[in-house]
């Protein structure tokens, strides 16, 4: 079971990855500067923050639908692509900017099925 401030620090730290991702993205970084073990692990625990959010395990204000899980999850998937392909795919910035916008609907929408 995922506590409050577990969710809070996966979440900062998801940001905080998504932020380096946009980074490489923009500087073309090199083949040695690909995602890391690290970025996937931190993707993954953001969705699962997510994921406890949805479920009423932890409680925000953070506004989250299952589509905003999918989301995340689809992201580890591109980032897994890039460590493959090493080329990044090319609807990864995209998906990174959906995901910024779930935290730009924080308390301006209602989501009962979130609270407690």
């Amino acid at each position: 079971m995922m506590r409050e401030r577990q969710a809070a620090q996966a979440l900062s730290e998801g940001l905080n990855c998504l932020s380096a991702i946009v980074e490489s993205l923009d500087v073309d970084a090199p083949v040695s500067e690909l995602p890391t073990n690290e970025w996937l692990n931190t993707l993954c625990a953001m969705g699962d923050a997510f994921d406890a959010i949805l479920s009423r395990e932890v409680t925000t204000t953070l506004v989250v639908r299952q589509a905003d899980c999918d989301f995340v999850r689809r992201l580890v998937g591109l980032v897994l692509e890039w460590t493959t392909t090493r080329q990044p795919p090319q609807e990864l910035r995209t998906m990174i900017e959906s995901i910024l916008k779930i935290f730009d609907r924080r308390g301006t929408e209602s989501a009962p099925d979130t609270q407690k």
